[in-house]
């Protein structure tokens, strides 16, 4: 083995480059946290390959840096093309690797996660990657009290609340309780129907005796009682406690709202006369316990293994609990799924060699890459705002506390304070509020890095891998956490480009196309070019575009930046943006005014033919 030999390994057989040479090489092997993909060149000179239907195969493509063979994650085979051509025979592979799985792997129904849900992020993205639902008891409530009824023998014997409960199993049932005085003798907490009331007419009844009135204390609190079975319930029912010992001056207070807070429930009394009398105004504080399935819009699906140890000082991650604010679409993809989740912490994820899905706090040191002029392929180096650069949370405003956290991008706060949009969120406190704003920040400040270079591979290199590129020659120094990665292993060409900064996603090469792009007219010598004309070529530009993606991802991240401007001023692309961009990649001027022709982006895609030079 030597620096450079590349080999893959398909269904335990060995393809290389330096002993038996079938493999021609790997034209491209991208990576980016939602994404891995390879496209690898094999030689089927014996038509070895012909014969063999290699779709649906796993294979791992490992590279020598100088220290022997490094594996890279498992890929799976989607695409196999047995071309001929000028004599030759070649076998072209296509493989994708689990995030590109994970995009294609929907939700059969949509899933509403209960407001009351204790389940942090990590164990919600613990259940959507192993495909099992994991069920849970949670709670509906009516919190709002203030004011009490005095429950005891000869006067108000039973105090609670009429309620519809739909499809629910109910498990729990809890009260707001204290005494006064010394009263002994049993409570009782009740469920029964409400569409037949009065003393000996329900049609089935649910009971718990929770204890003698005297354990209780004199300070209000909740009291629970679980049941020795627990009832499904699709009814209007009444929930409620019953005291029938003490006198009025011992007796079992119960916390109630003086005002109606419960749309559509009400407050009921019973009497020792056998009366229920009903108070639509009025609503009594209660918690009822019932089981859920959990999330279970993703079975009979492949289970990833994950692994939070890097994700040790992330303060939400195991903690935040996002309540109803999460919810999972019908069709929506796991992908999507765990993005949205740790959109609520300040950790990342990749996919390493082994199959395991990591997540962590993101690196901030990392290897060092330093040259002088020549000895890079390419160096790009590029600041830019963090905008916006303030984000403030605050709770919701029915949850009453009135908690809010805010966080600063410190340098670009600096030097242009812009505010974002106001976060809403459940959060425990102020601290926990700053917390998902620090987290907030934080992706944003890893999403705005710029620059990128295409280096000699000499560092096993990963997704978020934090890297330090100094170019000698012109003094400048790039430093950030690796957001692209793209490995060419073919011809004698052995290297690696790095870029940093948001990643716009592609689809998986081989399956359906998502865009349309129709061929028009080309762009002529006096056409005025915006940004809106040009914005739908990088958008529909998927990675089928052979080794020239890392050149169209800088392009993009340039006009990306460049087309805010355009756009916030109404002003055309001078000259002076071509020539600046001229710099940054060579004929430019070529690619936009005679090579490519104007893109019109509809509903699927076909991407237009590059000649070659």
């Amino acid at each position: 083995m030597s620096y450079g030999d590349t080999k893959i390994v398909i269904n335990s057989i060995t393809y290389d480059n330096n002993s038996n040479n079938i493999l021609v090489g790997v034209r491209k092997h991208d990576f980016t946290e939602d994404s891995q993909t390879a496209e690898v060149e094999l030689n089927n000179a014996d038509r070895r390959f012909t014969s063999l239907n290699l779709r649906g195969l796993t294979a791992v493509i490992s590279y020598d840096r100088g220290s022997g063979y490094v594996a890279t994650p498992t890929l799976t085979v989607v695409t196999q093309d047995d071309i001929t051509a000028g004599g030759q025979y070649h076998t072209v592979l296509s493989l994708i690797g689990v995030p590109d799985l994970l995009k294609e792997d929907k939700a059969s129904k949509e899933y509403l996660h209960a407001r009351t849900d204790a389940k942090t992020v990590q164990d919600l993205i613990t259940e959507v990657l192993s495909g099992t639902a994991v069920a849970t008891t949670v709670t509906a409530e009516q919190l709002t009290m203030g004011s009490y009824y005095n429950l005891y023998g000869g006067d108000k014997i039973a105090v609670g609340q009429s309620k519809l409960i739909k499809d629910k199993t109910v498990s729990t049932i809890s009260f707001s309780l204290k005494k006064v005085g010394s009263p002994t003798g049993d409570i009782t907490f009740y469920m029964r129907p409400a569409a037949i009331e009065g003393v000996g007419g329900w049609s089935w009844t649910e009971s718990k005796v929770l204890g003698d009135a005297s354990t209780l204390s004199t300070s209000v609190a909740w009291k629970t009682v679980t049941l020795d079975t627990s009832k499904y319930v699709d009814d209007q029912v009444v929930l409620y406690c019953e005291y029938q010992g003490g006198d009025s001056s011992n007796y079992v207070a119960i916390g109630y709202s003086s005002s109606g807070v419960a749309e559509g429930e009400y407050l009921g009394v019973l009497y020792a006369t056998g009366d229920w009398q009903y108070y639509d105004d009025l609503d009594c504080g209660y918690k009822y316990g019932y089981s859920v399935a959990g999330v279970d819009c993703f079975t009979q699906r492949t289970a990833i293994t994950p692994d939070f140890t890097g994700s040790a000082t992330d303060a939400l991650i195991d903690v935040y609990t996002p309540g109803d604010a999460f919810k999972i679409a019908e069709g929506e993809s796991r992908a999507d799924v765990i993005d949205k989740l740790l959109e609520w912490t300040s950790s990342y994820k990749r996919i390493e060699s082994d199959g395991v899905m990591y997540f962590f706090v993101i690196p901030t040191s990392g290897n060092s890459y330093t040259s002088a002029k020549g000895d890079f392929y390419s160096h790009v180096n590029r600041k830019g705002l963090v905008v916006p650069n303030k984000i403030v949370v605050k709770s919701y405003d029915y949850e009453g506390d009135g908690y809010t956290g805010s966080a600063t991008s410190a340098a670009s706060y600096a030097l242009l304070p812009i505010t974002g949009s106001p976060v809403r969120a459940y959060v425990s406190g102020t601290t926990q509020a700053n917390a998902l704003a620090a987290a907030i920040i934080g992706r944003l400040e890893v999403n705005s890095q710029s620059g990128s270079a295409t280096v000699y591979p000499a560092n096993y290199e990963q997704i978020w891998n934090y890297v330090t590129v100094t170019n000698t020659w012109n003094g400048s120094t790039t430093t950030g956490n690796i957001a692209y990665l793209s490995i060419v292993s073919m011809g004698g060409r052995f290297e690696e480009f790095y870029s940093f900064g948001k990643q716009a996603r592609r689809g998986i090469s081989g399956l359906v196309p998502r865009r349309e792009v129709k061929l028009e007219p080309v762009f002529g010598d006096d056409t005025v070019l915006k940004w809106g004309m040009i914005k739908g070529i990088f958008e529909a530009i998927n990675d089928d575009s052979d080794d020239q993606w890392k050149v169209f991802n800088i392009i993009e991240g340039i006009l990306e930046h460049m087309g805010v401007k355009v756009d916030a001023i109404d002003n055309d692309l001078s000259n002076n943006i071509t020539k600046y961009l001229d710099g940054q990649v060579e004929g430019l001027s070529v690619f936009l005014s005679g090579v490519m022709q104007k893109l019109q982006v509809t509903e699927q895609l076909r991407i237009p033919v590059f000649p070659k030079e």
